[in-house]
């Protein structure tokens, strides 16, 4: 039997108004408690509740104070003041309720709120710990992050706008406005200050890749690795530019170096399985690609891992297998519209 819209609307309706009846009752019921024992700090706080699913905020906030007045060691009553206090915009008079109560997440967004950017950044770090995928923690992070940054640049332009790392900062704007050649020729500027600034050349070189010119990308990136032969990134920079120029046996070595350099590197870890795969060293490109799905199984690196281990198993007649990393390998293609 289908009951109407109308209907169920009505019960929606009479259910919400019992709830407030109760909560109605819940807070006549509790102040006379309070007026009979006015030193129950216990009985402020579980009013200071019901006023919070009545939305009653200012008589929440006012309990809790009264409540903190009785006791003003009562830690989750500064909880509950400080969570209230922020909910309702009230950011600087909830950071020491928040402190005191350790309610590291909230705690972190209130000093964000109010510009303590570097105490903001420490706290929601370490809220991220126990909270990894809070949208919230990780808006306001980004949000600190980019105030600190941008601060930190503007220092720098006004403090010394002609050094190198100025005109390196330069450089990453026109970069962010797709302005090519002004970015590289304020790369070009920095390196003729200090010839030695690690990162030029591999941004440089990485701008060349993505032109299509691979011998200047691979002279560049030879120069960063000079001048950084611990950087990971810049081995499989240039690993991954001379594989592309059909230079497998280079190309393996640097991988490999990279790969020792910065281990569990995913880009490093697919280049070297198709450097294997080019060089018939199948059972090293096989412990490649799966190490690139164990790090992440949800990209287009993954995907093609996917593939190529589903062909391998085939034609080793391994079919469970096969089928297996085939059914992930058409999962993770784009849906079509």
């Amino acid at each position: 039997m289908r009951i109407p819209v109308q209907a169920c609307l009505i019960g929606a309706w009479l259910a919400v108004q019992m709830c407030w009846a109760q909560a109605e009752d819940s807070v006549v019921q509790l102040q006379k408690a309070i007026a009979a024992d006015p030193a129950r700090a216990d009985l402020r706080m579980k009013l200071a509740r019901v006023f919070e699913q009545k939305q009653d905020y200012a008589g929440a906030v006012a309990e809790l104070r009264r409540a903190l007045e009785l006791q003003p060691e009562l830690v989750e009553a500064h909880g509950m003041l400080g969570k209230t206090l922020f909910a309702l915009g009230f950011s600087a008079e909830a950071i020491p309720h928040l402190e005191r109560s350790q309610k590291l997440d909230l705690l972190g967004m209130a000093l964000a709120e109010e510009h303590h950017t570097g105490q903001a950044i420490e706290k929601l770090l370490a809220a991220l710990e126990a909270k990894p995928n809070d949208p919230d923690l990780l808006f306001y992070l980004g949000q600190a992050s980019r105030v600190l940054l941008q601060k930190s640049f503007d220092r720098l332009m006004r403090a010394d706008p002609t050094s190198p790392r100025a005109h390196q900062l330069m450089a990453e704007t026109f970069l962010a406005q797709r302005q090519i050649e002004a970015a590289e020729r304020e790369y070009r500027k920095a390196l003729e200050i200090r010839p030695s600034l690690r990162g030029i050349h591999l941004a440089l070189g990485t701008l060349k890749m993505k032109a299509g010119n691979l011998d200047e990308a691979e002279k560049e990136f030879r120069a960063e690795t000079a001048l950084s032969p611990g950087d990971g990134e810049a081995a499989w920079r240039l690993g991954s530019v001379l594989l592309q120029q059909g230079r497998t046996v280079d190309a393996l070595a640097e991988l490999e170096r990279s790969d020792k350099l910065r281990p569990r590197m995913i880009e490093t870890l697919f280049d070297l399985a198709k450097a294997y795969h080019l060089q018939n060293k199948m059972a090293e490109a096989e412990k490649a690609w799966l190490s690139v799905i164990a790090l992440d199984d949800t990209g287009e690196l993954a995907a093609s891992s996917h593939f190529q281990l589903s062909q391998r198993y085939r034609r080793q007649g391994n079919a469970a297998d096969a089928d297996r990393h085939l059914r992930r390998f058409q999962q993770l293609q784009p849906k079509a519209p």
